[in-house]
């Protein structure tokens, strides 16, 4: 089972799978840093009583889902969002949207990725990538940070999507509404709200402004 899909690579995770996965409803004008823009991506936070691996949480974008989100709601589509108590369940419903033939996308944790490199592994449960099929018990995964699409058994995908900790993802799944349309006017209006979210998020947190001019 395998859904018509085109990889492509991105800089970031959730901006990169948010464009992956608009891009056919777009033709293709859905890009990483149009879906950053219109999903109001950029912030800046400085926690140091959260600590990720012995140092203080910094983030240079919004909270995570927060760019896809946005960036769907700006462009009318309807979002399906769902999270889970039970593994068996959440690879039921995977396998329902894989047979619908609905590319998902899936929050994380990087740790136990097997194509990551063990440089680029730390205990983090935000990353996202996208479910665009299966064969036998093997899924087929675009990951927007990496440059080619990967493999994973259901067990190695299981336990990324079960990963416990800080923002453990409860085998968190989304997509788009299947068969939403986007035009160019859609698309211009949604920028215009990009940038008024943007605008408000400066004005109410002054750190994002200083964050942006240096």
């Amino acid at each position: 089972m395998k859904i018509e899909f085109e990889h492509h690579q991105a800089a970031h995770c959730e901006s990169g799978v948010t464009s992956n996965l608009l891009r056919n409803s777009s033709g293709g004008k859905i890009t990483e840093p149009l879906a950053f823009g219109i999903g109001a991506g950029l912030f800046f936070a400085y926690i140091p009583l959260i600590k990720i691996n012995n140092g203080p949480a910094i983030a240079f974008r919004t909270m995570p889902g927060y760019i896809f989100n946005r960036t769907c709601k700006s462009l009318g589509i309807p979002v399906i969002s769902k999270k889970f108590s039970s593994k068996e369940k959440a690879e039921a419903y995977l396998k329902e949207c894989l047979h619908n033939g609905d590319p998902v996308g899936c929050q994380v944790g990087v740790y136990y990725l097997p194509y990551f490199p063990k440089e680029y592994r730390f205990h983090f449960n935000a990353h996202n990538l996208i479910v665009y099929g299966m064969d036998d018990d093997k899924y087929l995964i675009s990951d927007p940070i990496m440059d080619t699409t990967h493999v994973m058994d259901s067990c190695q995908l299981e336990r990324v999507r079960f990963a416990k900790g800080a923002l453990a993802p409860k085998g968190h799944i989304y997509y788009p509404k299947h068969g939403a349309v986007i035009t160019d006017e859609t698309i211009k209006q949604a920028i215009k709200s990009g940038i008024k979210k943007m605008f408000i998020i400066c004005l109410v947190f002054p750190a994002v402004s200083r964050g942006y001019r240096a």
